[in-house]
């Protein structure tokens, strides 16, 4: 997947016909008079990117994972601002729509991911701060649904900031998390982690399977890297070898805007070090992605044809796509190909 040429906004359009392609019935969707729903055209949008001619069946082949226990991704900076809610909202919410039962866990006190899909904090009574406290209380009561099919989301509340603070006396403090997740049945949870690199981050990284590192086109957000990937080499027992050979991490840019050449031309440079850690797919800047924030949406409910939702949707194929190769579990070819078509051209 090279990177040539300036930012272009998506070249795949959606092309299949409503009379050909129906979601399944297990996806199935009310639609408004005259509006079709955003889990129907993002379906519309798999089947034109990845499948030959519609074959008249009435199913989609989207992978599904077959393993016993959840894939478990952890969204993590260290700096505010770069786009780990935001992420974590639209790829899982992306991933619910494709079919995935999915769970959010807010492990921010602030409770962005809880507030941004929708969730008053003020209208639950137990949080994750509850469950990381003693005695624990089992992840599965505080869970609850959101608007989306088959996207929960297990909530934070600002008591978690005091919890996070007796935490550092406990016994095996960087354990807590992944017990509490143990026996989940999700495909995908998805860990949005508060900007720092205290106990609650060394939860999500002993916890998680694989970290996505949202990086702001800026330069102080390059700061941290180093030091981030330094606690994923202590946490997960990795030397810097393993680190980089195996499928552990990715960096995901955010905020792009092809405007700032000499901007962008510096941390591409800081970044050339990572380029096949670094996602192909880059979330560009986008006033819809803010508007989705005001109004508690995921950005395929929102504005469904605007470039933050495109993107969003190319980081979704190309984690599958990287979901299953790291996993080893079989998959249909057209998601293999889909790498092959979903890029965003960054150098000039």
């Amino acid at each position: 997947m090279g990177r040539t040429g300036t930012c272009q906004e998506s070249s795949v359009t959606l092309n299949c016909s409503e009379d050909n392609l129906q979601p399944p019935a297990r996806l199935a969707v009310t639609e408004q008079p005259g509006r079709v729903g955003a889990k129907k055209k993002l379906w519309d949008r798999w089947d034109s990117v990845h499948s030959a001619a519609p074959t008249g069946k009435n199913d989609h082949c989207s992978p599904v994972a077959s393993k016993s226990n959840s894939y478990v991704v952890a969204v993590i900076n260290q700096k505010g601002g770069t786009g780990k809610t935001t992420t974590t909202i639209n790829l899982s919410a992306a991933l619910a729509y494709l079919g995935h039962r999915t769970l959010m866990v807010d492990l921010d006190p602030q409770a962005h991911t809880t507030i941004g899909i929708g969730v008053d904090p003020d209208a639950f009574i137990e949080s994750m701060a509850e469950v990381m406290s003693v005695p624990r209380k089992p992840i599965a009561e505080i869970v609850l649904p959101t608007y989306i099919m088959g996207l929960n989301l297990a909530p934070a509340h600002i008591h978690l900031a005091h919890v996070a603070e007796q935490i550092y006396t406990r016994v095996f403090r960087e354990t807590i998390l992944a017990q509490a997740l143990q026996g989940l049945d999700y495909d995908f949870i998805f860990i949005d982690c508060p900007p720092s690199l205290g106990v609650l981050t060394i939860n999500a990284l002993y916890a998680c399977d694989f970290i996505v590192i949202p990086c702001q086109i800026s330069r102080y957000s390059l700061d941290g890297l180093a030091d981030l990937l330094t606690s994923i080499e202590i946490v997960k027992n990795l030397s810097i070898q393993d680190l980089f050979q195996g499928d552990h991490f990715r960096v995901l840019l955010t905020m792009f805007d092809p405007r700032n050449k000499v901007t962008n031309q510096y941390i591409l440079d800081e970044l050339r070090p990572y380029k096949e850690k670094t996602f192909a797919a880059v979330i560009r800047r986008n006033e819809s992605l803010n508007q989705a924030q005001i109004a508690q949406k995921a950005i395929f409910d929102f504005d469904f044809d605007c470039i933050g939702s495109q993107d969003y949707q190319q980081l979704a194929l190309e984690f599958l796509n990287l979901y299953h190769r790291r996993t080893g579990l079989p998959v249909e070819d057209k998601v293999l190909n889909a790498q092959g078509n979903q890029s965003t051209s960054l150098e000039g």
